[in-house]
């Protein structure tokens, strides 16, 4: 039992294993949740075994996406959100498998728009930038972290959260670094866009060079996809509610070309968007 488990020194993952597979076969997910955070504190406080930190994530990952019981059970109860971050942050150089099942675990922790300040104010949003940051070339990682950040952009408190750590630069050096990853470049652009205004649009923060190169570079290394093209002219339009960033828009080198192949490519879809970015920026009457 989990008792006699945790008595010994170096906890078993082949016992776990089985404790965890009994608990989710006769449907007893919340003792599931139980068995692996206990497991998870004591391996965190001990033993730190990479293939115990990712056997509890990955299993985690898998109740969470279960059902939104589990989702809860696992942010507000028995201390277990406390022990995925704590092991994020353990395991931070030394396993970026760990970090990608992590950020996925928070991801899904994630979809329920009333979850996500919670995630945000116990840790989730630094453990996530963190693990972006240690393992800046990892695609799959980033990924995953960037569907994390993605939903966590709609909330607010998130949001300040996000901004107070410096995100957007995070994400748009991400975004320079894999520009051949069209997930990367479509979410990147939504983070972005989202970043940069409240959720009922009444503010608009200004931005910097990089973070508009990021998004003009995506259209321009993805000239085929509609997925970029709609999500860097989504940003582009928040972007542009704002004088200091409507300049700096224009001022880029890039900006009319990536607009005019986004128009060409996907006129039915971005094509209105785009006519009127092109008026504020004044390249069209």
């Amino acid at each position: 039992d989990m008792e006699s488990y945790l008595e010994t020194f170096t906890p078993n993952l082949l016992t776990l294993r089985e404790i965890v597979g009994q608990c989710t076969m006769a449907g007893c997910d919340p003792e599931a949740i139980d068995t692996i955070t206990q497991a998870l504190i004591h391996d965190n406080a001990t033993s730190m075994s990479m293939d115990l930190a990712l056997f509890c994530m990955t299993t985690l990952w898998i109740l969470a996406r279960k059902s939104d019981e589990n989702k809860h059970k696992i942010i507000f109860e028995e201390s277990t959100f406390d022990a995925i971050v704590e092991a994020m942050q353990i395991y931070r150089e030394r396993s970026a498998e760990i970090q990608n099942r992590a950020c996925g675990v928070l991801w899904s922790l994630s979809m329920d728009p009333n979850d996500r300040k919670h995630v945000a104010q116990a840790g989730g949003c630094d453990a996530i930038l963190n693990a972006m940051q240690v393992h800046s070339d990892d695609d799959a990682l980033q990924v995953m972290a960037f569907g994390a950040l993605k939903v966590l952009s709609f909330d607010n408190i998130a949001k300040s959260t996000m901004r107070s750590r410096g995100t957007p630069t995070v994400v748009a050096n991400v975004m320079q670094n894999h520009l051949e990853n069209p997930t990367i470049q479509s979410e990147g652009c939504v983070i972005l866009g989202n970043l940069a205004a409240s959720v009922d649009a009444s503010f608009v923060a200004p931005v910097g060079e990089r973070e508009v190169d990021a998004v003009i570079n995506g259209i321009l290394n993805h000239p085929d996809s509609l997925e970029v093209h709609e999500a860097a002219c989504f940003t582009l339009m928040c972007l542009s509610s704002l004088a200091s960033n409507v300049e700096l828009i224009r001022s880029n080198i890039n900006t009319r070309v990536a607009l005019e192949l986004a128009c060409e490519k996907h006129r039915e879809e971005v094509g209105n968007d785009i006519f009127t970015l092109l008026r504020r920026l004044k390249f069209i009457p």
